[in-house]
């Protein structure tokens, strides 16, 4: 009995030695926890500390972006020898031009064409021009700055049908241009409104 009562106190003495005393202090905490933006990642670990709400994040803390591509095409006919504008097509020239204000970053080189008809120094001279009265139009109408536009006369080098007849002589008197502009989105996170605005 007594060699039992020994152990015991054996036992409980050495569990006792075994206990360490507490700083007096707290620990100072070593990493950043906090999550100022909200967006679930530590600011110790978080890469990109500006992230928008709501902004759909990976691990280090910094969004994914989608990219859309936005085109913009203007297809103009002229009579036979003029570079006037016809106009019916002033809805298309002021189309082109809200795209340039909406993208203020976007430039546009507008080509002008004609068809086979008469020599090609004449041609040259004629596409020039009605290029030029499309910048007339989108500068002195629409306030475009002239410095965003190009203009380039092809004559018949890049006629858009080969053959001689009416039909072809007409398509080939045209404007082309072809823009376009790059826009990022910042993909966000799913909540319960998103089917809601897919569906809209």
């Amino acid at each position: 009995m007594k060699l039992l009562t020994f152990l015991c106190i054996l036992c409980i003495s050495a569990c006792s030695s075994q206990i360490i005393d507490m700083t007096p202090e707290p620990t100072k905490q070593k990493f950043d926890l906090s999550d100022t933006e909200g967006d679930g990642v530590i600011q110790a670990r978080d890469e990109c500390s500006d992230s928008s709400v709501g902004v759909q994040v990976g691990n280090n803390g910094c969004g994914t972006n989608t990219i859309y591509t936005i085109r913009h095409k203007l297809e103009i006919n002229f009579d036979i020898d003029s570079s006037i504008v016809k106009n019916e097509f002033f809805g298309k020239i002021e189309q082109l031009s809200g795209f340039m204000t909406e993208f203020s970053e976007v430039s546009v080189s507008i080509e002008g064409h004609t068809s086979i008809r008469g020599s090609a120094e004449h041609n040259n001279a004629l596409s020039k021009n009605r290029a030029e009265a499309i910048k007339s139009i989108l500068v002195q109408r629409f306030k475009i700055d002239s410095d965003r536009i190009t203009t380039v006369g092809y004559g018949f080098e890049k006629l858009l049908l080969e053959g001689d007849d009416e039909y072809s002589h007409e398509k080939n008197r045209r404007i082309v241009a072809e823009l376009s502009s790059e826009q990022s989105f910042a993909d966000m996170k799913w909540t319960i409104y998103s089917v809601d605005k897919d569906v809209e």
